[in-house]
């Protein structure tokens, strides 16, 4: 596809809309949408995919370690015949193509920042940080196999909102952790400014899932 293809095709009265919405919302409508009509029925941007929800609760830890902790039946029921313990991971967002079947996972982290008349200390908390998990051998693993992309690049995009995006100091730690995968993150520095997002998931990422 062209450069800016999906800014061109996207339904901006349909996506200017939705602008009043969290970041989360915004983010899916306006993607689905360009998707729509650049790819019809091809797309879906699904919010809170539920593929991971009990891949911590059903892992089998060896019985060397079962015999040293608080051991519980991971396989109890509900009276309703649902299961008692479930939990694993829940990601913001699929992108899924519907006809080749694969998927990109990704997380929006928003963040407060250091920023022109703020102390470094206004660039707290460690939502950038739970990111991190996403690069353990696990987890890489199960995103690589269940979204079927290439190797070329992480099987998982992280969209940053929040005066993070312009801190210099997590700006710096967060290129130094996906050296070579640039393309595997992206600051959204300015969420009214949509093209942009879009623009970077066609020319990234969005050739990955045709």
């Amino acid at each position: 596809m062209a450069t800016q293809e999906l800014r061109k095709r996207a339904n901006w009265q349909t996506i200017s809309g939705a602008k009043a919405l969290k970041a989360e919302e915004l983010f899916q409508i306006s993607l689905q949408t360009a998707l729509d009509a650049a790819f019809p029925g091809v797309f879906l941007v699904e919010r809170h995919p539920h593929e991971f929800g009990d891949i911590y609760s059903s892992y089998q830890l060896p019985q060397e370690v079962l015999d040293k902790i608080y051991n519980i039946d991971v396989q109890e029921k509900k009276a309703n015949g649902k299961p008692k313990y479930e939990w694993g991971i829940s990601m913001d967002f699929a992108i899924r193509n519907l006809k080749n079947g694969k998927i990109l996972f990704g997380e929006i982290k928003r963040q407060d920042g250091w920023v022109e008349n703020t102390s470094m200390q206004a660039g707290r908390g460690n939502a950038h940080e739970r990111s991190c998990k996403y690069f353990t051998p696990g987890l890489m693993r199960l995103l690589r196999k269940t979204g079927g992309l290439s190797e070329e690049i992480l099987p998982f995009w992280l969209v940053i909102v929040g005066d993070i995006t312009r801190d210099p100091r997590r700006n710096r730690e967060i290129a130094y952790w996906f050296q070579e995968y640039t393309k595997n993150y992206y600051m959204w520095r300015d969420t009214n400014d949509i093209g942009d997002m879009l623009d970077f998931f066609e020319n990234n990422l969005l050739p990955y899932l045709i």
